[in-house]
Parts: C-alpha cells; structure tokens; sequence
C-alpha cells in the first residue's frame, strides 16, 4: 500500500468521525412536537409548552434554543425537565422521543396580543405562541411575610421593608396578627426584619412581579439577651404654675435575661427636682428598678418647679440605664399660669335715701400665678328700672399680685319704695370670670317724716278741736 493510498483511508476515517461528533454535539436530525403549542394566560403568569422531541438519527446530544420577538423584554424563558431542574442541552438515543418543558414567564406589564416563540432543538424547529389575554401595566407586586419569634408568637410592630441596593423602597409595620403585605413595584430586592430588641432579618433576591403576590412565609426573630422597652402614657404634657406634673410610664423587659434599671433625669432647670415613684401613693422614691424577663413595671414620675417658675415649655430626658445599653425618652411639659381673679370692696351693704346716688369703689386684683390678666371688664347687674355704671368699664390687663380699682355709681328710680336692694358686679376676662354681690338699702328721707309726723299731729288737733267744741252737744 502507498503511502498516498494510506493518507487517503486516514483522511476518509477522519471526516467519518468528524460527522459523528458533530452529530453527537447538536446537528441531529430532529423533529419536535407539541400538542398545544398556544396558551392563553394574563400578563405575569407562566406559559408551559410540554415538547416532545424524537431523534431520527443516531444517540447525540444538542442545544435547546429560543428566539422571541418584540414585546417580550423583561421576560423569562427557560427549558426545564421533569423535576423542573433548568437544561440547555439534552442527550436523546437515537430513535427515541425525550420530553422536555418550556416555560415563558411574562412580565406584568405584558400588552394584551399575541406573541410567538421560535424552539430549535438540534435541526428540528417549532412555533409555540403566547397569548396576553389581560394587562397588568400600572399595577404593583405584592409581598406577604408573618414574623414571629422563635417560640412561634406573633410579633406586632415589625418594620419589613424593601431595599433595591440600598435604598429603601416600601415598608411597612406587622399588624397584630404579625402578618405584612406591602405593595412594590417590579424589581427583585433585599427584604429586611427589624424591631427593638430583636435581632434583624435579611433575604436577598426576593422577586416582585406585577400583578402577583409573593409570599416570603414565615419570619423568625431572635430576641436580644438585654433589651428594654418604654412606653409613657402621655410624653407631652400641660400643667399650671402651682402644680407638680406627674407622668405614667410602663418598663417592660423584652430581653432573654433578667435585668435592673437605674432611673435619672437629664436636662432639669435649677431648683427644679425630679422623683420616681412606684405607685401615685407611694412617699418613697426609687432610683433603680429589678424587672424579670418578659415582665413589666409601671412607674410614676413627679417633677416639683420652684416657686418662681416661668410660664413656658421644658423638655427632659428620662435615662435608664441597664446591664447591656441606655436608653432615653424626651419628655415635654408646658407650664401656663394659674389664673384667679379676686374683687372686693370696703362695704358690701350701702344705705342711701330715696332719690340719692350711690357711688362706692371696686377693686380686681390677680391672685394667680406666672399668667397676666387680660381685657378685663366690669358689668353691673342691677334691678329694673336701676342704672348703673362703672368708670373705667374695662381695664388692660393685671399682672400676678397688681390690682385695679373702678369707680360704680349706682342711680336708683326715683320712685322707688323703702327697702333693702342686691345688685351685682360681673367680672369678666380672657382667662377668668367672677361675681360680687352687694346689698343697697334705700331709706325715705328725714324730712318727709318730719311732714308726715306734723300731718299726723294736726289731724290729732283737729280732731281734739272738734271734740271740745262740738263733743258735748
């Protein structure tokens, strides 16, 4: 044999074996198959095309491919096999029929209309066709989760938000029942767990699609060794100068351990002073507190002001302190004056006589403590046909311990009878009212008796006249 004949059987071997891996690697003669190769969905639910593909050539393997076409950007198209494991290659002996599943997850905002796919499977090729019945354009996704701790309570007031890298994009607090359902748009993101006193939570590449509810399930919290948690029943409060604020607040234990508090307040004015107590009845102050895990105290804080306080608003910090951190709570306490309007005079019981005038002086003073008296005025109230004024009617204002003194003049009818008269002066402020009452006695005048006792006498002489004269007849 020559060397050329030998050089032409190895060549002619050679592209024999090519062919063959060729055919192994993806060119086989391939037809595919599948019985209902159009599927009616709404957008952002999954098309599944079972294929059915038969190799008429020899055993080889080949690549699963797709082409789709405008209107499909965003969506997901993937090749599964029976266990729903993703493939891009699949090996078929030859003269056999393998299955194989194609699954075309839509975008939410998907238009409505039909959209085809191209499959080719070595040489064989097929149209499957995805029609969008229903658009979610507009709409956001949906995200479910329940936390709990990890004794399986329910835990309220857990912050779940979403995070697309580091920014937030929703959130929302756990209801009572720990259950959350927070509305995002499309995206995949980082969801995170959090709450005082409990360790946070992290999932990252959570899916939202439009349209459709994600449920991450059930979130499990690890409480923290130490931690406590504060409520005051109300932190902002009003009060009058004179008094002394108290305010309620609640320590609860949220921690695995159990722990003891120390009790302070930060931010007092000077002659000010501040005590914790444990009950409203109680004389003696606390400055630290046990509390076992899991349980709660209530504790009473007084504030007692100087004397000469100043009408306005004072914050505090209440700070206790336990084994593991501190931790503060802002107090707000607004002082206003204590309004008290006092009026007097020298005589509440006046005598006049019929057709004089009365006229004494009243006088308003402020009692109060740290707040003005403003736009005072004095009205009279006085029986019918009575007037009565007041000079001046109204008065500026009275500063804490001034006083003002107006003159009342008081005319009665002037034909009035004898006898005794109440009036009354109605006091009256932007911040307080009060009422004074006085007594008027009206008498007749002196010679108008003087008149009528000499009548008196001369009918009596008249009547002894007339008896001398005329009696013994």
């Amino acid at each position: 044999m020559t060397a050329r004949r030998i050089l032409l059987i190895l060549l002619i071997v050679g592209l024999t074996a090519t062919g063959a891996a060729a055919q192994k690697s993806g060119t086989l003669p391939t037809e595919i198959r599948c019985d209902f190769p159009g599927e009616m969905i709404e957008a952002g639910d999954t098309a599944v095309f079972d294929l059915s593909v038969t190799n008429r050539g020899d055993t080889g393997t080949c690549h699963l491919n797709y082409w789709s076409y405008r209107g499909t950007d965003g969506w997901k198209i993937r090749f599964v096999d029976n266990n729903d494991r993703e493939v891009y290659r699949m090996l078929i002996p030859a003269g056999e029929t393998k299955p194989v599943r194609l699954l075309v997850e839509t975008s939410g905002d998907a238009a409505v209309g039909e959209y085809p796919i191209r499959v080719g499977i070595g040489e064989g090729t097929i149209w499957v066709y995805v029609r969008v019945t229903k658009t979610h354009g507009g709409e956001t996704g949906t995200l479910e989760a329940t936390v709990v701790d990890k004794e399986g309570n329910v835990v309220k007031g857990a912050d779940v938000s979403v995070y697309d890298g580091g920014e937030r994009v929703e959130g929302m607090l756990t209801t009572a029942e720990g259950k959350v359902s927070i509305g995002a748009p499309m995206g995949t993101y980082t969801v995170k767990v959090t709450k005082p006193g409990y360790r946070p939570w992290e999932k990252e590449d959570v899916e939202i699609r439009i349209g459709r509810t994600t449920d991450i399930g059930i979130v499990p919290l690890d409480k923290e060794n130490f931690f406590a948690e504060i409520r005051v029943k109300s932190p902002s409060r009003v009060a009058s100068i004179g008094t002394n604020p108290q305010y309620e607040m609640t320590l609860r234990n949220a921690g695995r351990n159990d722990d003891t508090y120390a009790l302070s307040v930060e931010g007092l004015p000077e002659q000010w002073y501040a005590r914790f107590r444990e009950s409203r009845e109680a004389t003696e102050e606390v400055s630290e507190i046990y509390v076992p895990a899991g349980e709660e105290k209530t504790l009473y804080l007084d504030f007692i002001p100087p004397y000469s306080v100043d009408v306005g608003e004072y914050n505090f910090t209440v700070l206790i302190d336990s084994a593991a951190r501190q931790y503060e709570e802002d107090l707000t306490l607004r002082l206003r004056g204590s309004y008290t309007m006092r009026t007097y005079t020298k005589s509440y019981r006046h005598e006049i006589n019929r057709g004089d005038t009365l006229a004494f002086d009243l006088t308003v003073s402020n009692a109060g403590i740290g707040g003005a008296l403003t736009n005072i005025g004095v009205n009279m109230s006085a029986p019918q046909g009575w007037r009565a004024t007041v000079d001046p009617a109204t008065v500026a204002s009275l500063e804490p311990g001034e006083r003002a003194t107006v003159q009342v003049t008081v005319i009665p009818p002037g034909d009035i009878v004898a006898g005794e008269y109440k009036i009354v002066a109605l006091v009256k402020s932007d911040q307080a009212e009060g009422e004074d009452e006085f007594r008027v006695v009206v008498k007749e005048r002196s010679y108008v008796a003087i008149l009528g006792l000499l009548v008196m006498a001369g009918v009596a002489a008249g009547l002894w006249y007339m008896f001398r004269k005329y009696g013994r007849r």
